[in-house]
C-alpha cells in the first residue's frame, strides 16, 4: 500500500467482485479520491492555520506574553507529559485486543496464527497509533476506517466486523468522556460559565446520546431486519452486529483500561500546564481534557482548525488568553505535530509488516 488510503480500494474491489457492482468504477473512483486526498488536506491545513490566527486574534492573544510563558519550559515536566500521552496508546491497545478478541466469537475456528490468538498488545498499540496518523492527514476519521480494515484482513473476519469493534470503543470512550465533563463541571464552582462549555456539553451530549440510540437499537433488532436488507450486505450487518455487541463481555476490565486510558491524557495535560507554572484547577484540567476529546471527533484532519480555539476558548474561562494559548499549543505539539512524526514512523513499519501478514494469508488461503 503506497498511500493510507489504498486499503478503501481495496475493500471496495473485494465488495464489487464479489458482488459483480463493476470493479473498474471503484478503480477510478480509488485514484480519483487518492488524487484529490492531498489537495483536500492541503487546504484544510490552509484554512485551519488562518481559522487559528483569527480565532487568536479574537481571543486578544497577547503573543509577547505567550512567548515569555515558553521561555521558561520545564522540559523534564513536557517530557513526562509526552511520555503520558504515548503510554496511554498501550492502554487503548490492550483494550481494543480484548475488545475485538471478546467479538472474534464469530468464528473461533479460524486458522492459529490468526492476530487475535498471536498478536501483542504492543501491536494493537501500533496499530491504534497508526490509525491516528492517518486521522491527522486524512478527513473524516480515515484512520479508525484503516485500523478496522487492517484487523479485518489479517483476522479473516472481515472489514464490518472491524468496524463493530471500533463503534463499541467509540461508544464506551463517549460514555467515560460524557460523564468526567458532568463530574468536573459539578465539582468546579457554580460561577464557572461560557459558551464554549455550553457548546461543549451539548455537543458531547448529542454524540453521546446518538452512539447510544444506535447500539441499543441494534441490540433490540431482532432477525426481521435481515430479511428486509439486500442479500450481499446480510453477512456485512451480521458481522458488523456481532463485532459492536459483543464487544461488552469483560466490561468492567474494558471500562478500566478506558479509564485508564484517559487518566494517562489527564496526566499529559496537567504536566503541560505545570511545564509553563501556569496553575489550573485539577478538575479543570480534567474539563479540558475531556473537551480535546470531543472536539478532535471533528472530522477535519486530526481535528486541526477545530481543536486549537475550541480548547483556547475553554481555557481562558480559567486563566488569561496568553495562557491559554500557550497551554493550546504545546499541547497540541503532543497530541498533534508528535502523531505526526512517531505515528507517521509507526505507520511506515506497520505497513511493512501488515503487506508481509497478508500476503502469507493469501498465500494460505490459495494453498
Amino acid at each position: 500500500m503506497k498511500f493510507p488510503t489504498e486499503f478503501i480500494s481495496l475493500f471496495f474491489r473485494r465488495l464489487s467482485k464479489k458482488n459483480d457492482l463493476g470493479s473498474d468504477f471503484a478503480g477510478k473512483q480509488n485514484r480519483v479520491f487518492g488524487t484529490v486526498l492531498p489537495v483536500r488536506t492541503a487546504l484544510t491545513f490552509l484554512g485551519a492555520i488562518f481559522l487559528i490566527f483569527f480565532s487568536f486574534k479574537v481571543f486578544r492573544v497577547d503573543w509577547a506574553s505567550a512567548l515569555d510563558a515558553f521561555k521558561t519550559l520545564d522540559i523534564v515536566k513536557y517530557f513526562i507529559a509526552f511520555i503520558a500521552y504515548y503510554l496511554s496508546f498501550l492502554f487503548r491497545g490492550l483494550r481494543w485486543k480484548i475488545i475485538s478478541f471478546n467479538s472474534s466469537a464469530l468464528d473461533r475456528s479460524s486458522d492459529g496464527d490468526s492476530i487475535l490468538n498471536h498478536a501483542s498488545t504492543f501491536q494493537y498499540s501500533a496499530l491504534v497509533l497508526s490509525g491516528w496518523f492517518v486521522n491527522s492527514v486524512a478527513w473524516l476519521r480515515m484512520g479508525d476506517v484503516y485500523r478496522a480494515y487492517c484487523l479485518g484482513v489479517i483476522s479473516k473476519l472481515g472489514f464490518s466486523w472491524g468496524i463493530g469493534t471500533l463503534v463499541a470503543e467509540r461508544f464506551l470512550d463517549m460514555i467515560i468522556v460524557f460523564l468526567m465533563i458532568l463530574a468536573s463541571l459539578t465539582m468546579l464552582s457554580s460561577g464557572v460559565k461560557g459558551q464554549a462549555l455550553d457548546f461543549l456539553v451539548i455537543f458531547a451530549f448529542i454524540i453521546t446520546a446518538i452512539l447510544t440510540i444506535f447500539v441499543s437499537s441494534l441490540a433490540i433488532a431482532d432477525k426481521r431486519l435481515v430479511s428486509w436488507l439486500p442479500i450481499f450486505l446480510r453477512s456485512h450487518y451480521s458481522k458488523f452486529k456481532i463485532g459492536v455487541l459483543s464487544g461488552f463481555k469483560n466490561i468492567f476490565i474494558v471500562t478500566f483500561l478506558g479509564l485508564a486510558a484517559w487518566l494517562m491524557e489527564i496526566t499529559r495535560l496537567y504536566f503541560v500546564t505545570d511545564s509553563l507554572n501556569i496553575d489550573m484547577s485539577i478538575y479543570f484540567i480534567i474539563l479540558a481534557t475531556m473537551s480535546n476529546a470531543v472536539l478532535s471527533t471533528f472530522p477535519t484532519p486530526g481535528g486541526i482548525g477545530i481543536v486549537e480555539p475550541g480548547l483556547t476558548g475553554i481555557f481562558i474561562i480559567s486563566v488569561s488568553s496568553s495562557d491559554a494559548a500557550s497551554i493550546t499549543l504545546l499541547d497540541r505539539s503532543i497530541t498533534y505535530l508528535s502523531v505526526l512524526m512517531f505515528g507517521g514512523i509507526t505507520f511506515l513499519l506497520y505497513q511493512a509488516w501488515f503487506q508481509k501478514k497478508s500476503k502469507i494469508i493469501s498465500v494460505g488461503e490459495v494453498t
